[in-house]
């Protein structure tokens, strides 16, 4: 088994309310990293049983914090002043209130968190607890929206949701291409390039500029993400 420096290992909680997608997340992160071939909802499962995660069976939920690794390439400006890759953790805890406890006393080993919103009902109660948790311990985190391809998912309105809760603060990193059925990407608002997906495709993006009709948002929402 290769073994780690210290230094070149990360932990990340994947947290959020119940049914919010964090163990999709998951196994979307995996495929992107490499560490599977297949990418999808039988991927997910797949990954479901390697995570060790079990389930309610009254509410087919996890309520047990799950495991999983990814090697990353490293920065070689970043914290780890190597330019090996680095070993990222994802620690997936559950999200439903019964089981809260267990995602706390989980979060304390984390370096970072992502948390994960529904795109079609925003913030939750879950939501403003597990951020309350990384107040407290004072862990960096970002909201990752999940199942915009769903219908009446809304970036707009989950942005609005989030922002009123924690306030103007909160700002993009990405701009959706397309909504509901018609999303088929995002805008990377850092290296300001479109990650176009194919429907029904292997799931791998192909990077191009930025549609004309989205250049002005996505130059505004730049600007907004570097204040």
């Amino acid at each position: 088994m290769k073994t780690y420096l210290t230094k070149d290992i990360r932990n990340v909680g994947i947290v959020g309310h119940g049914g919010t997608g964090k163990t999709q997340l998951v196994s979307s992160l995996l495929f992107t990293a490499g560490m599977t071939p297949r990418w999808g909802k039988n991927c997910g499962r797949q990954h479901h049983y390697r995570l060790g995660r079990r389930r309610n069976r009254k509410e087919k939920s996890p309520f047990k914090t799950g495991l999983a690794h990814a090697e990353w390439p490293a920065t070689p400006t970043g914290p780890s002043g190597s330019s090996e890759k680095v070993k990222i953790n994802f620690i997936d805890l559950p999200g439903y209130s019964t089981f809260i406890t267990e995602a706390k006393a989980s979060l304390i080993a984390a370096d970072a968190a992502l948390i994960t919103v529904d795109a079609h009902v925003g913030s939750q109660v879950t939501t403003e607890k597990v951020w309350d948790y990384c107040t407290e311990y004072d862990i960096p985190r970002a909201f990752v929206l999940t199942w915009m391809d769903r219908e009446l998912s809304s970036f707009e309105r989950s942005m609005e949701s989030l922002e009123q809760v924690f306030g103007r603060n909160v700002v993009a990193l990405q701009l959706p291409i397309g909504a509901e059925r018609g999303f088929r990407g995002v805008i990377d608002l850092v290296a300001m390039k479109a990650h176009l997906y194919t429907p029904d495709g292997d799931g791998k993006p192909s990077i191009e500029e930025i549609p004309a009709a989205l250049a002005g948002d996505a130059k505004e929402a730049h600007e907004n993400s570097s204040k």
